[in-house]
């Protein structure tokens, strides 16, 4: 907690804020909520996240957020390798069945924040994804969990833990309650990834992979490709 409360680390932790903060725009625009309380609201909690990204990733052994260029060259090309081969999955199998799905549930707001018909709304999406979503579900809980139990692989459990149970609650939230696997696979399976890229090549491998895991909805609306 010494290290988390630092002068230097809330500064670089209200840095990259900013920045995730700027990523998260568009999906905030989406949600038709107040937007300026919530972008205050994003900024801040995103200083908390990042702190424990920066003070206890490190601590716990973990590259962290700045790596030497070699470790972030061959994170990187592991995270664009790995997500082009996930994308055919996504796009041919799992996409059609998946929206399908949302649609019989008669819940459109939660189709269009899945599949977004928009150019916009599908960056937005990636940008999400890569930025706050990845830090909530991943980065900040893979370096507290390490930090806590010094096993990277109870830790990555725990965060596949975590991103299951939102699944759950989201599936729940969506009136879905059959063919949940559809969603809870590829979820699962991207954080484990995730967390691998995050705890052996640092934040921005796993930022690239978590982004491009979303690259399938730039395809268009599966439900109207097949």
């Amino acid at each position: 907690m010494r290290d988390y409360l630092t002068d230097s680390n809330l500064v670089r932790s209200a840095g990259l804020s900013a920045v995730l903060t700027l990523m998260s725009v568009g999906r905030l625009l989406q949600g038709d909520l107040p937007f300026i309380e919530y972008v205050v609201l994003t900024f801040l909690v995103m200083i908390l996240i990042s702190g424990a990204v920066w003070a206890w990733g490190r601590s716990a052994g973990m590259p962290g957020i700045v790596t030497d260029r070699k470790t972030l060259v061959t994170g990187a090309a592991i995270a664009v390798v790995v997500s082009l081969v996930m994308l055919p999955v996504r796009i041919f199998w799992l996409d059609p069945l998946a929206h399908r799905l949302l649609q019989g549930a008669g819940n459109p707001a939660f189709v269009e924040l899945s599949y977004p018909s928009s150019g916009p709304g599908r960056l937005a999406l990636v940008l999400w994804s890569a930025g706050f979503q990845m830090m909530f579900l991943q980065a900040a809980p893979m370096s507290l969990f390490t930090r806590v139990t010094g096993r990277p692989v109870v830790a990555a459990g725990l965060c596949i833990a975590l991103r299951a149970y939102v699944v759950y609650l989201q599936m729940a939230e969506a009136g879905i309650m059959e063919g949940t696997w559809l969603f809870m696979v590829p979820a699962v399976a991207g954080v484990a990834v995730g967390c691998f890229l995050f705890a052996r090549y640092g934040l921005v491998p796993a930022m690239l992979f978590a982004g491009g895991t979303d690259l399938h909805v730039f395809v268009g609306s599966p439900g109207h490709m097949f």
